[in-house]
């Protein structure tokens, strides 16, 4: 049945992206911008490797995560300003950029093989990085986050989860 196919790929993607937790050593979270708004689908934690603590959610917190900056990225210039006119960026750090001609002025300079990066953004004492997952017209992404005291192990932990994309677009596309 229906039903069950996708419960089945539920169930692949989430095997995989719990091989990806381990892999990375962080959280690994799957995202999509869906009817206009970023929706976490599923994520890969455990007591060694907490999620973030979604304190904002995510929906209206898009211009202070990796997640929500990556999916936004995938976007065109009027998508982005729809974005950013539906959900005005708010300070929710001290390091959260606020300004709309700012952060557009970043999101359309960031190169999409880089791995976007969330330092203390949207929540103190939280660095985060994400990668694209385009199909077609779905704006996706693949994200980790880790406790500040990580910080150190970002850049290679946002580089292994770009390098380990593929297999999780395997697993959508099954």
């Amino acid at each position: 049945s229906a039903d069950g196919h996708r419960q089945a790929l539920r169930d692949t993607l989430q095997q995989t992206l719990e091989r990806l937790r381990d892999s990375v050593g962080a959280a690994v979270y799957l995202s999509r911008y869906v009817d206009g708004e970023v929706r976490v689908t599923q994520y890969a934690d455990s007591p060694a490797t907490p999620k973030v603590n979604e304190w904002v959610d995510f929906r209206y917190s898009a211009h202070a995560t990796a997640v929500g900056k990556s999916l936004l990225t995938q976007l065109d210039h009027e998508g982005r300003r729809d974005h950013l006119a539906r959900h005005r960026p708010a300070r929710l750090t001290s390091r959260t950029i606020t300004s709309d001609r700012l952060l557009l002025s970043k999101l359309a300079a960031q190169p999409p093989t880089v791995p976007v990066l969330d330092l203390q953004e949207y929540a103190v004492g939280t660095v985060c990085a994400a990668v694209p997952l385009t199909a077609g017209s779905t704006a996706g992404c693949l994200a980790l986050s880790l406790p500040l005291a990580h910080a150190h192990r970002l850049r290679r932990a946002a580089d292994a989860l770009n390098r380990n994309a593929a297999p999780v677009l395997l697993s959508l596309a099954i």
